[in-house]
């Protein structure tokens, strides 16, 4: 670098790109954390802010210097740590996957942060703009493009021992996105009981109901013929 003013000269730049890689991971993570996944707002914009540091950390060893800086290989190598990152996010349990959507939004954000680490920061917004539609509303639209559902109804009965299959059956439905409406769930005493319908016709819209049922303390379950089409 030539001189302290010519780094003061491309600095408000770079702290530009750094305020745009906050907000842009900051509208995915908030997203994230509204639905209460483990990816949420401190993480995704941690994740969006450290792809744009390492560009830019790649543009400020090129200024004004001799050295070689490939930013493709410093975006390389930034995908390749997030990749553990995205392992981190994805849970197998009792034969099922969970947290895949967690992984692909973690390793897109870190997409987002190097776009904007590159200097391209409206595009990174386009980015963002789009993640967020496929996120919230591409999500309300899913079961229409894939068609009408069979609905069943299904009634679970569970021995809550200190709240743990309360607080596990919570964690399921939240994690896989049950719309509200399809449940209701109630204390009884010593024993919960959750009444909800599901849809036979579409395998991923049912996948909750194996970890509900091996969840611990199920001491019964009533599952119906399939009841409505909507």
């Amino acid at each position: 670098m030539e001189s302290f003013a010519d780094y003061l000269s491309i600095l408000p730049d770079y702290v530009i790109r750094s305020v745009f890689a906050l907000v842009c991971g900051g509208l995915i993570g908030l997203e994230r954390e509204r639905r209460g996944k483990p990816a949420g707002l401190r993480t995704n914009i941690l994740i969006c802010l450290g792809s744009a540091i390492y560009m830019i950390v790649g543009d400020l060893i090129a200024y004004g210097s001799e050295m070689a800086s490939d930013p493709a290989r410093i975006a390389a190598q930034v995908v390749t740590g997030i990749g553990f990152i995205g392992a981190g996010t994805i849970i197998q349990s009792r034969g099922t996957i969970t947290g895949l959507t967690s992984a692909a939004v973690t390793w897109t954000v870190a997409a987002v942060g190097i776009t904007i680490g590159a200097g391209h920061t409206l595009l990174a917004v386009f980015f963002t703009l789009l993640i967020l539609f496929v996120l919230s509303i591409l999500a309300r639209f899913e079961r229409r493009l894939l068609g009408k559902c069979d609905f069943a109804k299904c009634t679970i009965q569970m021995e809550d021992k200190g709240g743990l299959a309360w607080a596990k059956v919570n964690e399921i439905l939240r994690e896989y996105d049950v719309p509200a409406e399809h449940y209701e769930i109630a204390k009884k005493g010593k024993k919960i009981v959750l009444n909800l319908k599901y849809c036979e016709r579409h395998a991923s819209h049912n996948r909750f109901l194996f970890d509900l049922w091996s969840s611990p303390g199920v001491k019964d379950v009533q599952s119906d013929l399939p009841l409505t089409r909507s």
